[in-house]
Order: structure tokens, then sequence, then C-alpha cells
């Protein structure tokens, strides 16, 4: 439950950065996805800002990435099917000594 929380999570974070980037958003709100649109209307690749758009945009990709990862690290300990257990030493010992 945890794992599908965290995933839904991230869906809402793109979706919302998506909206707010298309303008389908309240525009008066600072967040990342209106930092994005400002920089795309203002047409701040094609004049070299890049400080507009990468900041924002390294923000969104690190924050889902992270959670992304912390979603697998749940998913592996709440799911035995997913585990990976050591082997045990005394079968390595036994390999080892007919070898």
């Amino acid at each position: 439950m945890a794992s599908s929380f965290v995933g839904t999570f991230v869906y809402t974070i793109l979706a919302e950065v998506t909206f707010e980037f298309l303008g389908l958003g309240d525009i008066t709100r600072s967040s990342w996805g209106v930092m994005l649109f400002e920089a795309q209307s203002g047409q701040a690749l094609l004049a070299g800002g890049w400080w507009w758009f990468i900041p924002p945009g390294f923000c969104v990709a690190l924050l889902c990435a992270g959670l992304t990862f912390l979603n697998y690290g749940i998913d592996e300990l709440a799911n035995p099917r997913l585990r990976s257990e050591p082997k045990p030493k005394v079968e390595r010992a036994k390999k080892e000594v007919l070898a």
C-alpha cells in the first residue's frame, strides 16, 4: 500500500507540473510548472537563459527519481519475491572444496 501511494504521488507531481506548464493551472501561484511555462513563453532557450529552465527541470527530475527509488526500496521490502537473500556460507564452502 505504501509503494502504491509513493507511485501515485510521483504521477501527481508530474501531472501538476505538466498542467501548470500547459497553462491549465493557476499561473499566479509559483510552482515548477509555472517557472517552466514562463521560461518557454519568454524564449529563454533561444536567448541562452539556461537558469530559467534548468533549475526547475532538475528539481522535478531529482524529486521524481528520488521518490521512484524510494518506491523500489519499499516494494523490495514489502514483496518477499523481490528480496535478494544471500546464500548460506556452508554451500559456498562446499563448492570451493569441490572445485
